[in-house]
């Protein structure tokens, strides 16, 4: 995996309630990978991804993008 990739993810047996949410709402039609890093300040200094939802939100019409926190989510599927 790496940036610019498009992946589509589930949470994993650690994934908290904030991830499940994100990936509920944000993720069905995948993410695109911005940056993966392995220590980021607002996750915990824990390894993380930074993403771009593909599917626009319901209210505004926008794209999400957001740290999640590695250990949280599994790839499910990437296509290069």
């Amino acid at each position: 995996m790496k940036s610019g990739d498009l992946i589509f993810v589930s949470p994993s047996g650690k994934a908290q309630k904030r991830t499940k949410n994100r990936l509920r709402e944000h993720g069905g039609e995948g993410f695109i990978v911005q940056q993966i890093s392995k220590n980021v300040g607002c996750m915990g200094n824990r390894p993380a991804i930074l993403l771009k939802s593909v599917s626009k939100t319901a209210s505004g019409n926008e794209e999400w993008s957001g740290w999640l926190a590695s250990e949280e989510v599994e790839v499910t599927n990437e296509n290069r």
